[in-house]
């Protein structure tokens, strides 16, 4: 709530479409078409951070991570109270089924990812959870597998697992008494992907998504579920004619109220165009803030500050940065 009002006051710097993501959970509260109940939502966030830890990295004062809990930053509580949160008033249908999180690069969304995945296979093992976490090059894909891996291995659990992790498969599979969960890391390859059947997938890099289908093949599988969850991860791109341009284009759309789609959330943060000339001011601290989320907490403004002066100077290093 503090996260969603102090952007919306203004109390926290944010681009347009973080104030109107914001607004739009705000007015989704009073909407009496809706019921809004933490319970999962807080389940999933208790389980990352009670259950995971970081396996890399280290603090802006160099301190290392590795080991420390995984602590959720609150635009990522944000993101899990609202896909988790809102219900067909009088049922136990959620809301949201689809997702658009797009979040420039370092700001943590592959670990983040990893986590969610496995939080919210836990959360749906009654309804025996599948998921998927797919990725246009299934390296990127893995990154995500063997952090979930590794923190199991960590809880001294592997043995409760059945684990494939092999040039054939990667997954993680088991019963767990009440229910059973079953996570693979999969490349996004339409033309080996006709049987899969889950309620959740992860689509990770979406911006590299050659084609439509490559994301729309993994968002049929989940036809057989009510609680599906189709989630898109992206850190943009330059492609004006690619599936994820049109895809954030779409959703810029229903954040600001020109097209309504109840069932899909979006989470944009980017920097602001100037609305004549539709350039970005990258030498603005301010508009660092705006496209980074984690802005001070893994994203080092110095650094940053830094490739922003070698863009303006180095011509070629500008369309990147």
């Amino acid at each position: 709530m503090e996260y969603a009002r102090s952007i919306v006051e203004g109390r926290k710097v944010a681009c347009r479409e973080t104030i109107q993501m914001c607004e739009r959970f705000l007015r989704d509260l009073e909407n009496p078409e809706y019921d809004f109940n933490p319970k999962n939502a807080e389940f999933v966030i208790q389980i990352i951070e009670k259950t995971f830890v970081h396996d890399q990295g280290e603090r802006l004062d160099g301190s290392p991570l590795r080991g420390e809990p995984f602590l959720l930053e609150p635009w990522q509580k944000f993101i899990i109270y609202n896909l988790l949160g809102f219900y067909s008033r009088g049922t136990k249908i959620r809301r949201f089924k689809e997702a658009f999180i797009m979040i420039p690069r370092k700001n943590g969304k592959t670990r983040f990812a990893a986590s969610l995945a496995w939080a919210l296979s836990l959360l749906e093992r009654k309804s025996g959870s599948k998921i998927y976490i797919v990725a246009a090059a299934l390296r990127q894909a893995i990154q995500s597998f063997e952090f979930i891996l590794f923190n199991i291995k960590n809880m001294g659990e592997e043995k409760n697992f059945r684990i494939l992790n092999n040039n054939q498969e990667r997954s993680i599979s088991g019963e767990l008494g009440d229910g059973s969960i079953f996570i693979e890391a999969l490349a996004a390859n339409p033309d080996k992907q006709d049987s899969l059947n889950c309620n959740l997938a992860i689509a990770d890099e979406l911006h590299a998504y050659k084609t439509p289908k490559q994301y729309n093949i993994i968002k049929e599988a989940m036809k057989a579920y009510t609680n599906k969850l189709m989630i898109g991860i992206t850190t943009a791109g330059d492609n004006m004619n690619s599936f994820c341009y049109n895809r954030m284009k779409y959703c810029q759309k229903i954040l600001n109220g020109s097209v309504k789609d109840e069932s899909y959330f979006v989470f944009i943060a980017k920097a602001d165009e100037n609305p004549q000339t539709g350039e970005v001011d990258y030498l603005n601290p301010v508009e660092h803030k705006k496209a980074n989320p984690n802005y001070g907490v893994t994203i080092r403004p110095e650094d940053m500050m830094n490739d922003a002066y070698q863009a303006q100077n180095d011509p070629q290093q500008r369309k990147d940065f």
